[in-house]
């Protein structure tokens, strides 16, 4: 089930709830405030992969936010999860008062963690020997 499209404020979603799609673009992002999501690449592929589990204090889909490219992976609650949103709006007054230096700097390394991304996470198609089973 996918979740509704939220703005800033609070949100629960149950179990297997899907908070994010892969390649999806929102216009917020989230703090687990109590529960648990898993973050997967390529979910519907062949390969799916997870990247990540993340619970309370883990925040996820701020490099969207950040850059404006569509989420790198889907994020889905593997319990009843409940979560602080922030909005683009709110994000982007924060990122504005950044010293420019620092502004800089986390944009290169949102854009390393993509590109790092990508290349470590199969995408549909290609065949992860490391998988590889008799």
């Amino acid at each position: 089930m996918m979740a509704p499209k939220p703005k800033s404020g609070r949100l629960t979603f149950k179990k297997d709830d899907i908070i994010l799609k892969e390649g999806s673009v929102s216009d917020v992002c989230y703090l687990v405030v109590d529960g648990k999501v898993v973050v997967k690449k390529g979910l519907h592929g062949q390969y799916p992969r997870t990247v990540a589990t993340l619970g309370k204090g883990s925040v996820f889909g701020e490099m969207a936010l950040f850059d404006g490219h569509p989420h790198i992976a889907t994020v889905i609650a593997v319990e009843d999860t409940e979560v602080s949103t922030m909005s683009r709006d709110e994000f982007q007054r924060l990122v504005a008062g950044m010293d420019p230096v620092m502004k800089g700097m986390v944009g290169m390394l949102v854009t390393r963690l993509r590109q790092t991304i990508e290349e470590l996470v199969p995408k549909a198609g290609e065949v992860n020997w490391a998988d590889w089973k008799k």
